[in-house]
This record gives C-alpha cells, structure tokens and sequence, in this order.
C-alpha cells in the first residue's frame, strides 16, 4: 500500500484515486501542493515552557472535560502500543495519554504536548486532517503523507462546543499493522462523551454568571412584593416576611457531598430544590447507601430553615419502647430511671429546623399512630406531661423499603404513608447512575488525602475502569469505605492502582471484564449501524458514494451492511 503514495508523490494520481478514500486523498493532494517533506518531520512550531503553560490555561476548560474520558478510554484498550492525545482547534496536542515505552517511540517524531500537528506542518494525520475535514477518520499508517510517522495507525475525531464551534480532536494512535477492534467507534464515542462533558461545565458557568443578577432579584423579592390595587395599578409595598426563594441551592449542593453528573442526579436535585421551595413532607426512598440524608440535608440548607436545627432520628436503632420519648421527649418522673427534670424529644429539638425520620419503615406501629396525630394537629405532649406543644419542624422521611407494600401488608398505616408522601423523591443504586463515579471518586480520594494528611493522589485508568464497572451493591457507602481503606493503607505510592484494591473486590473486577467487553462491543457495533443509516440517507441510498464518504472501500461497506442486517 505504501507504494500508493509514492505513485502520488510523482504525480501519478489515476493509480490511487479510486484506492484511497476520499478524504485522505485530498489531503495527499494538499500536501503536496504545500510541498511537505515526504520523508522527515521536522521540529517546528514546538512550544516553550512558558507558552505551553499560557495554551494549557486557555484551554483549561476542554482539558478538564476531557482528562476522566481519556483515562476511561485508556483503561477499555487494556493493551500496551496505544496513545491517546487531545488537541485544540489549532492543533496543538494538550494531553497525552498511553504505554510509557510506546509514548516514547511516539516522542522522536515529537507527539507531545505543546507541538503542533496542522496538516501544512506534518502532513496527513489524524489530528490536521481531522481539524479540516471536520469528520471522524481512520488514518491507517502508510496512509500519513510524512514517513517517519507510519509506524502508527491512528483514529481520530473532532470535538465541537454546543453552538457547532470546532474545539479540538481527540486523536487515538496505536502500532500499524496490528489488530484494532472497535477504535473508530470507541473513538467516536469519546469525542460525544467529552462534549457532553463540556456542556455540563458550559451549564455551570453560565449559572455561574447569573446567579450575581439573580441574587440581586432576590433581595428584591426580600424588600417588597408586587400586587394590584383597586384601581388596577401596580404597586410594590414594603413587607416585614422572608420571601422562601435561594438561588444558591447548586453551590449548596455541592458543598454537602452530592456530586454526580448522570440525568437522574440532576433531576433528584431539582425535585429537592423545588421541594425546598415549601415546607410540605417529604418521602426519600431509595437502598441503603445511596444518600438519602444528603438529599434531606440538601432540601434543609436550600429552605428557609436553614439557620435552624437540622434533627435526625433513626427509626431502626432506637429499641421500640423508647421511640415515643425519642421523639416526643418525656416530664419529670415519667418513667423509672427518666432524667431528673425531664428530657426534650426530637420534634423539640427541631423546632423551627427539619426533623429527618431515617428508616420510617422500621417504626413500630403504635407508635405511627402518634406521629400521625402530630402530622395532622401541629402539636404533641412529652410523655408523662399535661403541656400542649406546638410543632414547628419541616418533617423529611426515608426508607430503604418499598412503603407501599408494608401497607398492603398491614405493617405501615396507609394514612400515615400519605401524609408522609406528599412530595416524593426515589434515589436510584449507584448501579443506575453509573456516571456519578466519574465525580465521586476524585471526590473521595481529595476527601481521605486531607482526612489522613496525604498528599493528593492519582488513580491509575485501569483502576478507574474496574471502580466504573463493579455494581456496588452498597452503592455510594459502599464506594466511599473502599476508596477510604485504599488510601489509609496506601504505601506512600503518588498513585492509586489495582494493587490497592481490598481483596473482596479483586475477584469481582477480574470476572467482570469479559462481559465488560462484551457489552463494549454492543455498543460500539449500534453506533457504527446508526452512521451508515444516516450517511446512506445523506447519499440517496447510494451505497459507493456511502462508502467514500465513511473511508472505507465498496467491499468493506457491503460486508459491514450485511454484518449489521442492513441488507
């Protein structure tokens, strides 16, 4: 094949038009218009330390959303002769990625951070010819226009902000001539993950740039509210109340441990902050470990309560008999051994805050019918005492069990349960949110560091890939106790690794990863089937033109088609 272009290079363009694909061939055709060297590369537009440091801060933000997704990706190829590599839309390489002896083989002809790899500077390659084409490509090794660089195949494909703006390409290379599974497609992904990545911090900053205005409104709100007198005409009036509006619940969430990117997160956030909003109950539901009280807490520090008392109570340790003086308190001499002066219960405590229920499910049942009765009247009696209290705390309950069927079974009141439900909100397992792990372990790895007085460590992609693909039955507890005992008994190694893994998990992770692959291939063959159905619509469902538009050869695309039941 590489003859190909050295026919080229000597203008004989009739023998290698038809057998190059489309893309590559134009760029040939502008390489040597440019008179590229065919033979070297050359070390030119090589950044210094001083303006790499200056490109990184530019592109700090796609840096970001990119990192976790190369790791992930680098952690999927498994092998050794691979690296991955992230540009700008100008094409310098920002990250790298890959086998430390493969990255410095790819070192000599200068694949490293701070060099540019335009087309009219080195040639076909997937970074420049990806940067104007503006289309995923597979650049086979003999297929790169300068010759030092055969020796690699690479795939690669652009990565474009939310208005359609090019940002840069995210370019995988391994070893020619060795078997790729998969790399266009998995390569294609990635480009999709890391710019979903990137509207997820486009939302934030331009939260981020609102919120000044909004808080200014809301001082507004706090002076005076806007009503229409007799006559029709709109006045504003001072009031003396405090209107129940926080434009700051995202940074509050955050600031209490919740962090997650994946669409159910988000959507539990914005129940809980539109829960805040009121002072109706609320019922969590959700398995042991998911972060049900974080929610709670969250709703509490959005409220208007949130100077006040935040009370929980977990239905499930306290033994029966003493519920009702947990929650109620007791008077003086109530019972044999009470506290000499009486003690206040927790609905005292909270009194003005938010009472959390932790376990409602494990309430006994005599006991539910009292807390009925102070759900409905707003006020309740210490045990032993003849005083009406007035109850003033917000009531937010949880419960790892399905409610619902303890009441058809007669083990929960069915009046009770609707009171509690008013405002409803189901935290899925870990195992459903899969995405939040990409937060939640650099979250806990900064949290431990600082805990035990360690420097902050890094997380090897492999590693990072088997904690993305385990199950966690004990979901984000769960998470959390494993990544606290690798970093309390760590040898002082700067990285995280498999080898830090607690033994229980080992065993898992290593039976994991042939479905793993598995379900990799599912997913990257319903991505290659969805391309070749919208580019044979883009072509009149004529398949050659199809094919040239992909870069693959006529025989390939009917193989593929056949492979896929497309004919």
């Amino acid at each position: 094949m590489a003859s190909l272009l050295n026919s080229f290079i000597h203008g004989n363009d009739t023998r290698v038009i038809d057998k190059v694909p489309p893309p590559i061939f134009q760029s040939w055709k502008r390489c040597r218009g440019l008179n590229i060297n065919h033979e070297q590369i050359f070390q030119d537009d090589i950044l210094q330390s001083s303006r790499l440091k200056e490109l990184l801060e530019r592109n700090e933000t796609l840096i970001n959303a990119a990192k976790p997704i190369l790791q992930h990706i680098l952690s999927l190829l498994r092998r050794s002769n691979y690296q991955i590599m992230l540009s700008n839309n100008e094409g310098y390489i920002l990250e790298t990625l890959g086998d430390p002896s493969f990255v410095n083989k790819t070192e000599k002809i200068f694949l490293s951070p701070g060099v540019n790899w335009r087309e009219n500077l080195k040639g076909t390659n997937g970074i420049g010819t990806v940067l104007i084409e503006q289309t995923p490509l597979a650049i086979p090794g003999w297929t790169h226009y300068s010759l030092p660089v055969s020796f690699l195949d690479c795939w690669a494909s652009p990565i474009s902000s939310s208005d359609g703006n090019l940002m840069g390409v995210l370019n995988i290379s391994g070893e020619a001539g060795a078997k790729h599974k998969h790399l266009m497609e998995l390569t294609t992904i990635g480009a999709t993950m890391i710019e979903q990545s990137l509207q997820i911090a486009e939302m934030k900053a331009r939260f981020n740039l609102a919120k000044g205005d909004l808080d200014v409104l809301g001082k507004i709100l706090l002076r005076g509210s806007v009503h229409v007198d007799n006559d029709g005409l709109r006045k504003t009036e001072p009031q003396n109340f405090y209107v129940p509006i926080s434009f700051n619940h995202i940074v509050e969430c955050e600031n209490n441990q919740w962090h997650g990117r994946s669409p159910k997160t988000h959507s539990i956030l914005d129940i809980a902050t539109r829960a805040a909003r009121t002072d109706s109950t609320v019922l969590i539901q959700g398995e042991s470990g998911t972060g049900k009280e974080i929610v709670a807490r969250t709703i509490h520090n959005s409220s208007i309560r949130k100077e006040k008392s935040f009370i929980t109570l977990n239905c499930a340790a306290i033994p029966n008999n003493l519920v009702e003086s947990e929650l109620f308190g007791y008077a003086d001499g109530a019972f044999t051994g009470a506290k000499r002066g009486g003690q206040p219960g927790k609905f005292e405590l909270a009194s003005a805050g938010t009472i959390f229920l932790d376990e409602i499910g494990d309430m006994p049942f005599h006991v539910q019918a009292s807390l009925l009765r102070v759900l409905q009247q707003k006020e309740f009696y210490r045990i032993g005492d003849d005083k009406c209290r007035v109850m003033d705390a917000r009531v937010i309950a949880a419960t790892n069990q399905d409610l619902r069927r303890m009441v058809d079974q007669g083990k929960f009141r069915l009046d009770l349960y609707y009171r509690l439900k008013v405002i409803f909100i189901e935290i899925p397992p870990l195992r459903e949110r899969i995405e939040d792990i990409w937060d939640l372990v650099p979250y806990f790895i900064e949290k431990f560091c600082n805990k035990f007085g360690l420097p902050r460590m890094d997380i090897s992609p492999e590693l990072f890939h088997h904690l993305v693909n385990n199950q966690w039955p004990g979901n984000v507890r769960q998470l959390e106790n494993c990544i606290e005992n690798m970093i309390a008994l760590s040898t002082g190694a700067s990285t995280l690794t498999i080898e830090d893994l607690p033994n229980e998990y080992k065993t898992k992770f290593q039976r994991s990863s042939a479905s793993l692959e598995n379900e990799i291939s599912l997913q990257t063959a319903a991505l290659e089937r969805k391309r070749i159905i919208q580019t044979l619509k883009d072509t009149n469902g004529n398949i050659a033109a199809a094919a040239r538009k992909l870069g693959i050869g006529r025989t390939t695309m009917y193989r593929k088609m056949a492979k896929l039941e497309l004919i």
